[in-house]
């Protein structure tokens, strides 16, 4: 018999005679687990692709090995955050299933897997902070290291597709309303230029954050009132501060800004030239909008400090920086803007982006309709 029990309904060696190398006889063995009806069926599928010559001889490699490989095929074709964020969820993946050859791999070791990640959410949550989020990811680099191991022609399968996918529960974007808004445009008023500056502009445009501070005065066009945003700086522990392209080719954009937002910036960089001629040799000589007191280039996390500063002063709802471009783009939502305008603007690849982040602002308009249409509807 081919199938041979180890461990009673739980885990099975397959045996199966694949043919002769001259006297030698070559045999295909791989531990199957799960129950044994399952093991009998993964027999039967093998005979039958050796029947009709569709067998394709499986990699003796582990998980780790292909996981290795996989990076290295990666590590010069994606931005280095990514790189490190595969790096991260590979590690988890190494740790619990990395010994484990890809040919034995199954959805049963998998579901373990997942399970095993919902766990240590709950118990360890302080520490590891698994989000359904965060499952997903690793869900979907197995299934992305399968595939690849399918295109390199070791396995013939990805048995990561059976399991049920990893559900994340959509959360509303979080921003300001319109009142709260005008509160925190009045209470910039207190603050330094600089301060009214990065956050205004950050409101006003919708620009990303690495996209506010990655900004050259030769991206601000104060005749024309726009701002070209095309580049962005990142931060990378172990790598420091650099620049980038921006997050898509959608995402180089013009974007035309209020006069409120083109006179702070005016004010600011009037300010930032008289700081210049009193350093003199001293200053750095950077050539974005936003730097430090000494013209080095503004760190990538000082606006998000800039803008909790304000929000601890003065009491305002706590939201982090990237919330400002929520905010920017639900109040145009509200004033009745195209969505191709709003999505052009935000630089989303598609309006189906913007409509699938802010369904609910887009959802309200509705019920405008609803209640204009009802004007019409309604008989007197």
């Amino acid at each position: 018999m081919s199938v041979q029990e180890l461990v009673k309904n739980k885990k099975y060696k397959l045996d199966i005679p694949i043919g002769y190398n001259g006297k030698k006889r070559i045999r295909h063995i791989e531990t199957f687990y799960g129950k044994k009806k399952d093991a009998v069926l993964r027999e039967n599928e093998l005979k039958l692709r050796l029947k009709n010559h569709t067998y394709l001889k499986k990699s003796t490699i582990t998980m780790q090995e292909l996981i290795d490989e996989w990076l290295e095929s990666k590590k010069n074709n994606i931005g280095i955050k990514t790189f490190q964020e595969y790096t991260r969820y590979c590690k988890n993946i190494s740790a619990a299933i990395g010994h484990i050859k890809i040919r034995d791999l199954n959805t049963r070791i998998l579901d373990n897997f997942y399970n095993q990640l919902k766990k240590r959410k709950v118990e360890r949550k302080k520490e590891l902070g698994y989000s359904d989020k965060s499952i997903k990811h690793h869900y979907t680099i197995i299934s992305e290291l399968l595939n690849t191991a399918i295109r390199w022609e070791y396995i013939d399968t990805n048995v990561n597709r059976n399991i049920t996918p990893i559900k994340v529960h959509k959360k509303e974007v979080e921003c300001y309303s319109p009142e709260e808004v005008e509160k925190l445009v009045e209470v910039l008023q207190n603050e330094p230029t600089i301060f009214q500056a990065v956050i205004l502009l950050a409101l006003d445009s919708g620009c990303r954050r690495g996209e506010v501070t990655g900004l050259t005065w030769d991206d601000v066009d104060f005749e024309k009132s726009t701002i070209n945003v095309n580049k962005a700086t990142q931060y990378v522990s172990g790598y420091g501060t650099f620049e980038k392209s921006t997050k898509s080719d959608t995402s180089n954009r013009v974007i035309y800004i209020t006069p409120t937002t083109l006179e702070i910036l005016r004010k600011y960089k009037n300010e930032q030239e008289h700081q210049k001629l009193l350093l003199g040799s001293q200053w750095h000589n950077s050539t974005r909008v936003f730097t430090t007191d000494k013209g080095k280039d503004m760190p990538t996390d000082r606006p998000y400090r800039m803008l909790k500063h304000v929000i601890k002063k003065y009491g305002l709802k706590d939201i982090t920086f990237h919330a400002l471009r929520h905010t920017s783009i639900s109040l145009q939502i509200s004033s009745g803007i195209q969505t191709q305008i709003i999505s052009k603007r935000a630089g989303h690849s598609s309006i189906a982006i913007t409509h699938n982040i802010y369904s609910h602002f887009f959802d309200s308009g509705f019920k405008e309709v609803a209640d204009k249409m009802d004007n019409f509807l309604h008989t007197k």
